[in-house]
C-alpha cells in the first residue's frame, strides 16, 4: 500500500480535473493571511487575518480562519471525493501547525507530480529549478512579468502597515492598493497555472 509521500506524486487526469487547487500567501513560520481555492473554473479568496479586514471588503472577499477554512476543505475533500492539490508540502504543514488538521490521505504535491511527469518524459527540458514559475514557462501558460517574483510578503506587510495607520482602505494609496490587487492577482495566476500543469502532466502520465 503506498505511503502518503508516494501517493502525492501520482494522480488521474480524473482527479486532477476534479481537484480542489489551494494556495496559501503569508509569512514564513506565521498563520496564513490569504487562501486561494480553485476547483474546476470557479476561483475564491479567502482572507484569515483580520488587520485586512477592510482589503477583503472591498474585494468582496470573505474573512474567515484557518482552522474554520481547514474544517470545510476537509469536508468537501472526502464528501465530494476530491483530492487537494499544492505546491510542495506548504500547504500541507501549514494546516497541520495551525489548524491541526491532516489530510495527508486526499494530499497531492504539484511539485512531485510535475517532477515524475518530467523525469519520465521530458528528461531534456530545460527546467532551471523546481519552481512552479520554471514548469509554467515550459508549458507556456501565462502568467505575467508584472507580478514579480517573491514578492507577496512584501506586499502583505505594505497593506497592513498602512491599514494599521489609515484604518480604511479607501484611504490607502495607490501604491498600496496595486500592491494588495497584485498579490490576489498573483495567487489566483498560480493557482489557475498549477491546475494547468498538473492536468497536463496527468494526461501525458496516463497516455504513456
Amino acid at each position: 500500500m503506498p505511503t502518503d509521500r508516494n501517493r502525492q506524486s501520482v494522480i488521474s487526469p480524473r482527479d486532477a480535473d476534479r481537484a480542489i487547487y489551494i494556495d496559501f500567501e503569508g509569512f514564513a513560520d506565521h498563520s496564513p493571511t490569504l487562501l486561494g481555492i480553485l476547483i474546476g473554473d470557479q476561483f475564491e479568496q479567502v482572507v484569515l487575518d483580520s488587520e485586512l479586514t477592510s482589503a477583503a471588503d472591498a474585494k468582496g472577499m470573505r474573512l474567515s480562519t484557518v482552522a474554520a477554512e481547514a474544517s470545510q476543505l476537509q469536508a468537501r475533500s472526502l464528501g465530494e471525493q476530491r483530492v487537494v492539490v499544492a505546491y510542495s508540502q506548504h500547504e500541507l504543514n501549514v494546516l497541520r501547525t495551525y489548524a491541526q488538521t491532516e489530510i495527508g490521505e486526499v494530499y497531492r504535491d504539484a511539485r512531485k507530480i510535475a517532477k515524475r511527469w518530467i523525469n519520465r518524459l521530458h528528461p531534456d527540458a530545460p527546467i532551471q529549478e523546481w519552481t512552479l514559475k520554471e514548469f509554467l514557462k515550459f508549458i507556456e501558460h501565462p502568467r505575467g512579468n508584472h507580478l514579480g517574483f517573491q514578492q507577496s510578503t512584501a506586499r502583505i506587510r505594505a497593506v497592513r502597515d498602512m491599514l494599521r495607520k489609515k484604518r480604511s482602505y479607501d484611504a490607502l494609496t495607490p501604491v498600496a492598493k496595486a500592491k494588495w490587487t497584485k498579490l490576489l492577482d498573483h495567487n489566483e495566476i498560480d493557482c489557475r497555472g498549477m491546475r494547468a500543469l498538473v492536468q497536463r502532466a496527468a494526461s501525458e502520465l496516463a497516455a504513456r
